[in-house]
């Protein structure tokens, strides 16, 4: 009943998600990536362990997927100069 109440986000999960999603913002690359397997690896559990309802299991899939897109060419290489270093 009233099934359209149900959460669409898990709390471990939404954690480590914010946590990715400051340290991409930050540029921090290495942490991100790291946070990304994270978040891959605690969603497999979580699913295995019958945790994550099926809208759950979509959305993180979805999540997961974009940003392993994202982060396929994330690397120190990719790092931009700003205005500041340029003038050094």
């Amino acid at each position: 009943m009233f099934s359209f109440f149900r959460r669409e986000t898990h709390p471990d999960l939404e954690k480590i998600l914010l946590r990715l999603r400051l340290n991409a913002e930050n540029n921090y690359r290495d942490a991100t990536k790291e946070d990304l397997g994270e978040l891959s690896t605690r969603y497999e559990e979580l699913k295995s362990a019958g945790k994550l309802n099926d809208k759950q299991i979509d959305h993180y899939r979805e999540v997961i997927t974009t940003y392993g897109v994202k982060l396929q060419n994330f690397s120190h290489k990719t790092q931009k100069v700003n205005a500041y270093s340029e003038k050094l």
